[in-house]
């Protein structure tokens, strides 16, 4: 490694800092250059790679994968697909799905918590997404190609999310998934606490938190289908847009997604959401989801976790790193998630990790693909390398679970939004 210069002046430094930056920058115009420029899906075969299917059919070495329309046409040796067809030799490679996140903020800023009350389902994150923010290039550059933006956990119910695949370079119609289950945000446990026990508002406590959550639904279950309160005189009324959106979870039509950290506030979910008819889809950070894992699988309740983020806060003190592993040992839908830029453009190396801690090699792919889609209703088109499945492609340069392996190519659709080699020219040595 060379000595540092210490002599370099102020000016160099600031300068050799803008240079840094112009050089990102470049990669994420080159980035937006290759979206640009690919207007369609290509059909395509990627011949002789190792891939990992995250399906029924486990790791194939040397298979080919063929594209056709956006969609995975067929996946095997040696596949016999029609003249003309694109080829691109994958030898030597490894081939995933892409990697599904099913809890992210991603492109929001921050600006994802509606705190002036502890109910606001009628908000939308995806009125705050900018879909030319590069965290969709750092994401699209770590191989995940799908997520589920949320968003934040100030409030016993904050609002919707939105599903998002990485299409960067479109605009954000072009990217929402507009038909996944509509995924609305609960949280309970010391952030709604904290966020309005402070100012003197209800919740004050996790008891506060039970009894307004109880009490939100039963006010809901006071007005019949025409609008009209029970036991009231006046004329029909129309549901506000809050009530829309949790008549909603009561059909069936939405998810509830819980941010829930402590086993006792989610047992306490599980009885609410039962008294109050709707579905909970999963828990998400969960820490300590592996004291009630046979309650969640007979709840059909996944945990969307952390591989090893433990103690970071008073309700994260129980969490161990074997978390996951136990889960799926009691039947459980497991998914590992981001909750942070940083972690989604390195999710292969979160499955590696748990791994480490118990997991099989297939199972730590699937939760960050198959059951990760699962997560967000999408498993029937995301989230494994199966004919008739999304063409949501990885190709990495080594084995993902190392840690030298990078991310050679991005295909969404069968379309590729993301090329090493092109992104890697655009940056100075």
């Amino acid at each position: 490694m060379p000595v540092p210069d210490v002599s370099v002046s102020r000016f160099s430094v600031h300068r050799q800092r803008c240079s840094r930056w112009l050089s990102v920058a470049a990669v994420g115009g080159l980035l937006f250059a290759l979206a640009a420029g690919s207007a369609s899906a290509q059909d395509l075969v990627l011949r002789g790679a190792t891939v990992m299917t995250a399906g029924d059919a486990g790791t194939l070495d040397a298979a080919d994968v063929w594209v056709r329309d956006g969609r995975i046409a067929a996946v095997g040796p040696s596949l016999a697909v029609p003249a003309g067809t694109a080829e691109l030799d994958a030898r030597g490679r490894w081939l995933t799905p892409g990697i599904v996140d099913p809890h992210s903020h991603l492109a929001t800023r921050g600006d994802n918590n509606e705190t002036t009350a502890p109910f606001t389902p009628e908000v939308r994150i995806v009125d705050t997404i900018d879909p030319r923010d590069r965290e969709f290039e750092l994401a699209i550059a770590g191989g995940t190609t799908t997520q589920l933006i949320l968003p934040g956990s100030a409030n016993l119910i904050g609002g919707q999310g939105v599903v998002v695949k990485n299409r960067i370079g479109e605009p954000l119609d072009g990217m929402v998934v507009a038909d996944a289950p509509m995924a609305v945000k609960f949280a309970i446990g010391e952030n709604p606490i904290r966020t309005h026990g402070a100012r003197g508002r209800t919740p004050a406590s996790r008891m506060g938190s039970a009894a307004a959550l109880r009490e939100r639904f039963a006010a809901l279950g006071q007005v019949d289908a025409r609008g009209v309160r029970a036991g009231a005189s006046d004329a029909p009324r129309r549901d506000s847009e809050a009530d829309r959106i949790l008549r909603e979870l009561q059909a069936g039509r939405a998810y509830a997604h819980i941010h829930a950290y402590r086993a006792g506030e989610m047992e306490t979910l599980i009885a609410l959401a039962r008294e109050a008819g709707f579905t909970i889809r999963a828990f998400h950070h969960a820490t300590e989801a592996y004291k009630i894992g046979p309650q969640l699988a007979q709840a059909g309740i996944a945990a969307v976790v952390w591989s090893d983020w433990f103690g970071v806060k008073a309700e994260a003190w129980d969490a161990i790193p074997w978390n996951a592993p136990m889960l799926l040992e009691q039947g459980v839908h497991v998914a590992l998630h981001s909750d942070s830029v940083d972690i989604t453009r390195r999710m292969h190396h979160e499955a590696a990790k748990v791994v480490r801690y118990g997991a099989t090699r297939e199972q730590a792919l699937r939760m960050v693909t198959r059951d990760a889609a699962w997560v967000l209703g999408l498993e029937d088109r995301i989230g494994s390398i199966e004919p008739g499945k999304d063409a949501d492609l990885v190709l990495w340069s080594a084995d993902p679970f190392g840690a030298a392996a990078r991310v050679d190519a991005v295909y969404i659709d069968g379309q590729r939004y993301f090329d090493r080699a092109t992104a890697d020219a655009g940056v100075a040595p």
